[in-house]
């Protein structure tokens, strides 16, 4: 295993924990309904990765492309949301799964379709 991947899997624990952890404050502290407090969740997980993936993974220092590597990760992390909020749908509602355990079987799912989507399409410019 490369320290990229390596750096990649401990950003994405700590990304699950950031959405793991609004989304268990949302559902169960505020008592927010399950999907609104899913979206933010992810919301705040798509912030927090971002930065910790530029800077920590990929180890990109440069903001000459800043902009374009920001509107990329964010248009990339709103399809990998729509596969979690579906997924989220499809578990909890469909399949009767608790909710936190679907949340935690999606973060895997999305996670490895992050990696591949950030290393190969949004962060690779100052690779080249």
């Amino acid at each position: 295993m490369n320290l990229e991947l390596l750096r990649y899997i401990t950003a994405g624990i700590c990304t699950t924990f950031v959405n793991l952890g609004v989304f268990s404050i949302l559902k169960y502290g505020v008592n927010m309904e399950t999907q609104i407090a899913n979206v933010v969740s992810i919301l705040f997980a798509i912030a927090f990765a971002f930065v910790i993936n530029k800077s920590f993974v990929f180890g990109q220092k440069s903001t000459e492309n800043l902009r374009k590597e920001c509107f990329r990760f964010v248009s990339m992390r709103m399809i990998s949301m729509g596969v979690e909020v579906l997924g989220m749908y499809g578990l909890t509602e469909l399949s009767s799964v608790p909710d936190l355990a679907a949340k935690v079987i999606l973060q895997v799912v999305v996670i490895g379709m992050n990696y591949i989507i950030s290393k190969f399409y949004i962060f690779q410019e100052d690779r080249k």
